[in-house]
């Protein structure tokens, strides 16, 4: 007997279905309990798996399957086709029929290495360090699983994770930042409201582009961040390179925030909800926009004013710089940026300016009065 195992996301109010097939024995061993193909999952958890012995039998690809469907209620609905795509194009085709207590650190950290360095599918060299940190992401956590389940013994040594590139953010000056919102705001054009969100407010252009007017009190000047838009790989074309756009949660519980809207974007955001034709902040349709178009068009805009071509993060970078420099705390940054932590704010988005570093530095000479 085969059952099946279908998750379903909501993607342009149709409903995305994928299913992987699984073996009855596996399930069964595993103490996993997959839902039915119809309705809610009926689900029942029992205990580890006890093994006096040997370790049990069972192939990676079904391991992997088993851990997926464990962590369904954990995982958004991308994030699992994410991991999916992932194990399909790499983890699978290497590993699917191993049994998993047969893998061990040297053979995982081999592939890894081996991905760096000429990894990609079109042949042409290695997959980056981030990528293949989190497809060894996934094997450690399939590998862990088998081991709370009985099926082997933990690996003797630690599974090689690659720490990705840390690049520094391009952050506008603030002189450069100026002739940019000189431009906006005479421009009413729904692109250029979302320019200035992230660039006084620090969302990122997944969440701009699902910001509906519903979520925007102008009468409390408070902005609700609840959605993003993503775009994910397309498991139910089953046609390689398909990707298809899904409103999801944020990618954390913590950047699900409530941000005070600056007094001066209040005016602007009433102007821009008398002109527009849409629901979403953004759009100039019925529906959303695309990320991918949004970008265009904030590229262009950057052109019309001369200013030097940069990532649409880059707006949330300087954002995060622009409150350090004004002596926002770091603990209320970090939540207007909806991180899940104030060392995720210091480490990552807040760049600071050599001008910066220079009134730092008197300060400190200040206090010894040397001079």
């Amino acid at each position: 007997m085969i059952k099946k195992s279908e998750w379903r996301a909501k993607i342009r109010g149709k409903l995305l279905s994928f299913n992987k097939t699984i073996p009855n024995e596996a399930l069964q061993a595993s103490g996993d309990v997959l839902p039915k193909s119809s309705g809610m999952p009926d689900i029942k958890e029992y205990g580890s798996q006890e093994s006096s012995g040997a370790a049990l039998e069972c192939k990676f690809s079904n391991m992997f399957y088993l851990w997926l469907e464990h962590n369904r209620y954990k995982l958004k609905a991308s994030t699992k086709m994410k991991y999916i795509f992932l194990a399909d194009s790499h983890i699978l085709p290497v590993f699917g029929n191993s049994e998993i207590g047969s893998l061990d650190s040297e053979t995982l950290n081999r592939f890894a290495y081996d991905k760096l360095k000429c990894g990609r599918k079109d042949g042409n060299g290695g997959l980056s360090p981030a990528y293949v940190r989190t497809i060894m992401l996934i094997i450690g956590s399939v590998m862990d699983y088998a081991v709370q389940k009985g099926y082997r013994a933990p690996l003797t040594d630690t599974i090689y994770k690659p720490s990705p590139k840390k690049n520094e953010a391009e952050v506008l000056s603030i002189i450069r930042q100026k002739e940019l919102e000189r431009v906006l705001c005479s421009n009413f054009e729904p692109t250029a409201t979302g320019i200035l969100i992230s660039l006084n407010m620090g969302l990122r252009v997944g969440e701009v582009c699902a910001l509906k007017w519903d979520d925007v009190d102008l009468i409390n000047g408070v902005m609700f961040v609840h959605s993003t838009i993503l775009r994910i790989t397309d498991t139910g074309r089953g046609k390689a390179g398909a990707t298809v756009l899904v409103v999801d949660k944020p990618k954390t519980k913590a950047s699900e925030r409530k941000i005070p809207i600056p007094s001066g974007l209040i005016h602007r955001l009433k102007k821009a909800k008398e002109l527009s034709v849409s629901e979403y902040v953004v759009s100039d349709k019925s529906g959303f926009v695309d990320p991918r178009t949004y970008e265009y068009r904030f590229h262009s805009i950057l052109k019309k004013c001369g200013i030097p071509d940069i990532r649409y993060h880059s707006l949330r970078h300087t954002f995060a710089t622009r409150c350090i420099e004004a002596g926002v705390d770091a603990k209320t940054l970090s939540e207007l940026l909806g991180h899940s932590g104030v060392t995720v704010t210091l480490g990552i988005y807040v760049h600071s300016s050599m001008e910066l570093k220079r009134k730092q530095i008197e300060k400190a000479e200040l206090m010894l009065d040397r001079y």
